[in-house]
């Protein structure tokens, strides 16, 4: 073959790899379909508001001179006339009063420690364990923010590394230490001695050592005729230091939480559903006690809640969220969906080939839902190419129908799910 020839036939397969490859731009740019390419979302419409706590309240006045000393945390249980005060004349009485507290549980620690019941029967393995699990508590703690239970913690591990300490003959006796402790204990209890007065209970109910000006205000049996404006004032407003007050306590152990928010069909009287609040790492069981609707377009929602800890029986206002289940899944256009005989489903593209592919919807929104993300290849998978137009029966893969054989009289069948 001479030299002519091989430019001949190598100019005409230029010319046809030429011709192949601007065919299949042609068809790439005049075959565009719209498509959506499937991906997985997660949705969790949670409902935020502001809510303000509703109960019947009396409020605890004194009148007299002296630094407030409480006895119980917020939220606990009192009988008429029980102390929930103490007044002394100064600060400096107060945290005696706490050091000789505080001096008083070493102490016993520290006898608990070498009692021969504890020691004799403690293995020091045992006790190692015992440190490196209480130590590990401490860390987690720390890691997560959470110093409530912290001094608790660091006393407990104390103990045990004292106890580890008698068990393995590093110490004999602490004796010596417990009689230091006893005189500085004596110290504070003399100079925290002299309460100037007592604050009592005026009646049995949850204790409170606050008020804030709206307990004359605010009670369950007019929570019907709370308004709108009234919330928005509330949450709004400066929060008061009444005069001569020192404390409140509430009746009931539930409480009403009235807020507004935008309107919502998971919201309607008579539905049980669960709260968040700020103040709280807790989550709260609520039932919807009512829903009037605002002239504004908002609503406002009345809830029953009957769970009472620290941080809810001290709040008035609490920045709140109604909390949803969270669905994971892929999202599918709701225009794409499409029937295929009883088969719902949407219309992928692969490369030319056009398929049929069901869905199983675990969640719905306005123009979406979100369908279960599986590896079956009978339903739409992920990255798949959702086609959003209408799609002719002749076009769709022979492969696609292989499940419907049985039901040939609606093979191509379409219709989108408004119909």
């Amino acid at each position: 073959m001479n030299s002519l020839t091989v430019k001949i036939l190598g100019a005409l397969l230029c010319v046809l790899m030429l011709t192949m490859l601007g065919s299949q731009i042609y068809y790439v740019i005049n075959e565009k379909h719209d498509t959506e390419e499937a991906v997985v979302s997660t949705i969790n419409e949670n409902i935020s508001f502001d809510g303000v706590i509703v109960r019947d309240e009396t409020v605890i006045n004194y009148s007299g001179q002296g630094v407030v000393d409480y006895l119980h945390p917020d939220g606990s249980k009192v009988k008429a006339d029980d102390v929930v005060a103490e007044v002394y004349n100064s600060e400096d009485q107060i945290l005696a009063k706490e050091k000789a507290k505080l001096l008083e549980t070493e102490i016993e620690k520290l006898g608990k420690a070498q009692n021969p019941g504890t020691t004799n029967f403690v293995q020091p393995e045992a006790i190692r364990n015992r440190i490196d699990s209480e130590y590990k508590q401490m860390l987690n703690r720390i890691a997560k923010g959470d110093y409530s239970q912290l001094r608790s913690d660091k006393s407990d591990l104390s103990m045990t590394m004292n106890i580890y300490d008698v068990v393995t003959k590093s110490e004999s006796s602490f004796d010596s230490r417990i009689s230091e402790l006893t005189s500085e204990k004596n110290k504070q209890s003399s100079a925290s001695s002299g309460i100037r007065d007592t604050i009592k209970a005026t009646k049995t109910g949850y204790f409170v050592s606050s008020a804030d000006g709206y307990e004359n205000q605010l009670s369950i049996k007019n929570v019907d005729s709370i308004t709108e404006y009234q919330i928005n004032e509330i949450v709004k407003a400066t929060p008061q230091k009444l005069t001569n007050a020192v404390g409140k306590i509430f009746d009931g152990y539930s409480c009403k939480i009235v807020g507004v928010m935008d309107p919502d069909k998971r919201v309607t009287e008579g539905v049980d559903l669960k709260l968040a609040m700020s103040a709280s790492k807790n989550t709260y069981d609520v039932h919807v006690d009512s829903v009037k609707s605002c002239d504004d377009g908002k609503i406002l929602v009345v809830m029953n809640c009957d769970r009472l800890d620290e941080e809810l029986a001290s709040a008035r206002i609490a920045s709140s969220m109604i909390v949803f289940d969270e669905y994971t899944g892929i999202r599918v256009p709701r225009k794409a969906i499409r029937f295929n005989g009883d088969q719902k489903g949407v219309y992928v593209i692969l490369g030319k080939d056009i398929t049929f592919k069901k869905i199983d919807v675990i969640y719905e929104g306005d123009d979406f839902v979100l369908s279960r993300n599986t590896d079956d290849q009978q339903y739409l998978l992920l990255y798949d190419q959702i086609l959003l137009e209408n799609v002719k029966s002749e076009d769709v893969s022979s492969l696609n129908n292989s499940d419907n054989d049985e039901s040939s009289d609606s093979k191509g069948e379409e219709k989108d799910e408004s119909s």
